[in-house]
């Protein structure tokens, strides 16, 4: 059976799907996370609504291998869905470079820690020791009932003191 629904709505009416494309991302220095900081690990569901964009068009950029690396999979609980769990950091380090633009994570972490903490530090160990710091203070619980096993947290946190 044949539905016209443009007799329901309007006959003038148009269905329109805003295309997303690599090259529409916006700068780096535009994107905002709200509520988490540059170390912060963040679920594919805060990232695409954060960068306003379709899950399912983030899914397939991720099958063709076009996503920034997620955290391993191996860190975390299993939960329903198996969501993919990436850092704030290398999310903005990937649209950066799919820009062309220049990207510096430790100066993102510096950003994070004046913003959110106060502390203007310019020591690259004493960046990451504070932001290791931090991310064991908020624990291995994230939003949206993702949580790490205590070896994955343990890594991430080793992870903190040895990123670029």
């Amino acid at each position: 059976m044949y539905c016209d629904l443009r007799s329901a709505i309007s006959p003038d009416a148009t269905i329109m799907k805003p295309v997303t494309t690599l090259r529409a991302l916006p700068p780096a220095t535009e994107v905002a996370f709200p509520g988490l900081f540059g170390w912060s690990p963040i679920s594919t569901g805060s990232l695409t609504a954060a960068l306003r964009l379709d899950r399912g068009l983030w899914a397939t950029w991720r099958n063709r291998g076009l996503t920034p690396p997620a955290l391993p999979d191996a860190w975390f609980r299993r939960t329903t869905g198996q969501p993919r769990i990436y850092r704030v950091d290398v999310v903005l380090g990937w649209i950066a470079a799919r820009r062309g633009e220049e990207f510096d994570t430790l100066a993102c972490w510096r950003h994070s820690l004046l913003t959110g903490f106060e502390q203007d530090e310019t020591d690259p160990s004493r960046v990451r020791a504070f932001a290791r710091m931090y991310a064991e203070a908020i624990g291995p619980r994230l939003p949206g009932g993702v949580a790490f096993t205590p070896a994955g947290f343990r890594d991430y946190l080793a992870s903190l003191l040895s990123s670029k």
